[in-house]
């Protein structure tokens, strides 16, 4: 410490600062700045050992999507024999299985395994690879695409899992690590900071809080274990910005606090049932906003609505626009979509609304999303 207070006067002194009388007074390191390493060599064994700890919990999903074969009309031709079927030359086109890879982690040792949505919708057959060359089929348990996660269960003893971490606590330079099998690699791993938090508007899930990272994430990454140097996952690696298809230095990942409570409910009860307020809305442009008397486009227009559904009981019209939820401003459809997320079914929710030259407050108690006969579910937010 001594030597840095005399570098660092040394370094003043060049500058005409210390003889003018400037004190310097150096404040003792912070406790975790007093942990890091000293030397590169420390550095890299830290490194090492999260690698230890992490990569065995985190596995290669092969997933199989068959398309069934399907037949294919030819020409009638009589000169055929009958066959015993009737076809008379048509053929039907072979079954195809449609591969892809992605990436998950135990969270349980009962099996329990976290992935992406997007990494296992619309397939038939799954197939976990664990770092020990274990092989197991998975079914899956429940899939939110709303939030983009799902989760998976095997069945095998002796597993390895991981522990949740706290990504609200995490700072933008923070060091993390990218767990996952890109392009099959599986057992990869990539390291980086916290680029950025709070991502959204993005296009990628219907509710987006992303952490962004350069930790260099590829086809293949999806669903794996984005963590912190504790070795505690933080984050769901999900997508990429890219112009290549390939890491181009920002990442993205579901933060720990989201993907752990969609985990528990989807363990629970296989699926994740939000509140639903029976509208469908859409972006207020500046020529509407206009048109209907306010000043600028913030908010969110009404396009319509189930009338024995929430909002119509609860006096929504076509073209109100809504401003406020519970007091927070409304910025674009995406962010009512955000706010409307964590809202509880059952519980009342006050919205200042623009309708025809003023601000009314209407009071909607939104309920569970409901299925028509075909299992198909209510439009809207």
């Amino acid at each position: 410490m001594k030597g840095r207070v005399a570098l660092l006067a040394a370094l003043l002194a060049g500058c005409g600062l210390w003889s003018s009388g400037v004190r310097v007074s150096v404040d003792p390191p912070s406790p975790a700045l007093a942990q890091t390493p000293n030397t590169l060599q420390e550095f890299s064994t830290q490194m090492t050992q999260i690698v230890e700890k992490v990569a065995p919990a985190v596995v290669s999903i092969d997933a199989i999507q068959v398309i069934p074969g399907r037949q294919m009309p030819t020409m009638f031709d009589p000169m055929l024999p009958f066959s015993e079927d009737g076809s008379n030359g048509q053929f039907f086109s072979p079954e195809r299985r449609v591969p892809s890879v992605g990436s998950g982690f135990l969270v349980r040792a009962d099996g329990y395994i976290v992935t992406n949505h997007h990494v296992i919708n619309g397939v038939q057959e799954i197939r976990v690879t664990l770092t020990d060359n274990r092989v197991a089929p998975a079914r899956v348990v429940g899939s939110d695409p709303t939030s983009d996660l799902a989760v998976l269960k095997i069945e095998l003893d002796k597993l390895p899992t991981l522990s949740w971490g706290k990504s609200e606590g995490l700072k933008v330079g923070e060091w993390v690590l990218a767990f996952g099998s890109p392009f099959r690699m599986r057992g990869s791993v990539s390291h980086g900071i916290v680029s950025g938090k709070g991502r959204k508007d993005l296009g990628i899930a219907d509710f987006e809080n992303f952490i962004q990272t350069d930790a260099a994430i590829n086809p293949g990454n999806s669903g794996g274990a984005l963590t912190n140097l504790a070795g505690e996952v933080v984050g769901v690696n999900t997508a990429i910005l890219s112009k290549s298809g390939g890491s181009q230095g920002i990442g993205l990942a579901i933060p720990s606090e989201v993907a752990r409570s969609i985990f528990d409910e989807l363990v629970k009860n296989g699926k994740v049932d939000r509140a639903w307020f029976g509208m469908w809305v859409e972006p207020l442009s500046p020529y509407v906003a206009h048109q209907l008397g306010l000043k600028n486009a913030e908010g969110v227009i009404v396009q319509g609505g189930y009338r024995n559904g929430p909002a119509g009981k609860a006096g929504f019209r076509a073209y109100d626009v809504i401003q406020e939820v519970d007091g927070a401003p409304v910025q674009d459809d995406r962010h009512l979509r955000s706010l409307l997320a964590s809202k509880p079914i059952g519980k009342e929710v006050e919205m200042r609304v623009w309708r025809e030259g003023s601000s009314i407050t209407l009071k909607i108690t939104p309920g569970s999303r409901p299925t028509d006969g075909a299992g198909r579910p209510a439009r809207g937010v």
